[in-house]
């Protein structure tokens, strides 16, 4: 049986990064949606099936903490890996997401991010998850 094509959000309100992000992964054949601000996102994250979440940490209005933070709220197993032209992020917005990449490094970077926090979705069990930058670790009682 073939598995069903991942649906990716991409948030971010830089145009041409969104685009990019978009035909990268399109082409890595992902189906994907987007949104150039975190208000948008959440609309487009409620009112549609998805897999996984590429986030802006900065945005105006909403930076991508609260946009994570309210994503995990209403969905928390959908995992959200999020993109910072910051090479480091405060504690609290590493707190709610499950990757993060930083803007300059290679696409490839992206790429497995993505790959990796779809895996562990399709491998974890419900339960609580602990999340540091770049690894998520399960705690024990969840096996």
């Amino acid at each position: 049986m073939a598995r069903r094509q991942k649906t990716l959000l991409c948030v971010d309100d830089n145009q041409s990064s969104l685009k990019i992000c978009k035909i990268i992964l399109e082409g890595f054949g992902y189906k994907v949606v987007t949104a150039s601000n975190g208000r948008e996102g959440l609309q487009v994250f409620a009112s549609n099936a998805i897999d996984a979440v590429i986030l802006d940490y900065q945005m105006p209005e909403m930076n991508g903490d609260l946009v994570a933070a309210e994503m995990k709220r209403t969905n928390p197993r959908i995992p959200i890996l999020m993109l910072s032209g910051w090479v480091s992020l405060p504690e609290s917005a590493l707190q709610v997401v499950d990757e993060f990449v930083a803007k300059g490094d290679p696409i490839e970077f992206i790429l497995l991010a993505v790959q990796q926090v779809l895996s562990r979705v399709e491998k974890r069990k419900p339960g609580g998850v602990v999340v540091t930058q770049s690894r998520v670790a399960l705690k024990p009682e969840s096996f």
